[in-house]
């Protein structure tokens, strides 16, 4: 017989061994290649969504496609898009829902890039009215800096 025959012969015969068989290691046997991709989990939502009136509503696409986007970028005003994304919404009716109701459920939307990174990253339930999200959204995105220079810039004007 081969030698080589005969060392696949024992190592498979050892593979069916009760001792390996009972072993925790070998019984969740588990791939190289799958120990490379992560597990996937989901994470409960910063946002508290308002209770609806109703079960049947639905957010249309062409709400969302209305609705400017907002980066996290240094040169995006906050401010003016808080003012622009709460005039459209107050355009969009759902009836079930109230103006927060509509408003929370179409932030997470609008957000992208840094800003989604941001919301993403919240603790879990940090608010449940509108104007907690937006005192959270400006603190992070219209720092005081900000606010120091546009004072400063109306002092000095002349």
């Amino acid at each position: 017989m081969d030698p080589i025959a005969s060392r696949l012969i024992r190592n498979t015969t050892l593979a069916h061994t009760p001792l390996l068989d009972t072993n925790p290691i070998m019984a969740n046997h588990v791939s190289l290649q799958d120990k490379f991709y992560p597990i996937r989990t989901s994470l409960p939502s910063s946002i508290i969504l308002p209770e609806a009136n109703g079960y049947n509503f639905e957010l249309k696409p062409q709400f969302i496609n209305t609705l400017s986007k907002f980066h996290g970028l240094e040169s995006e005003n906050a401010y003016f898009f808080i003012w622009e994304f709460e005039e459209a919404c107050l355009m969009m009716r759902i009836f079930q829902l109230g103006t927060d109701a509509v408003r929370l459920r179409f932030i997470p939307f609008v957000l992208k890039d840094m800003a989604k990174k941001w919301l993403y990253n919240l603790p879990v339930s940090s608010f449940s009215s509108w104007d907690d999200f937006v005192k959270v959204f400006l603190k992070k995105f219209y720092p005081i800096h900000k606010t120091a220079l546009i004072r400063k810039n109306i002092m000095q004007y002349r």
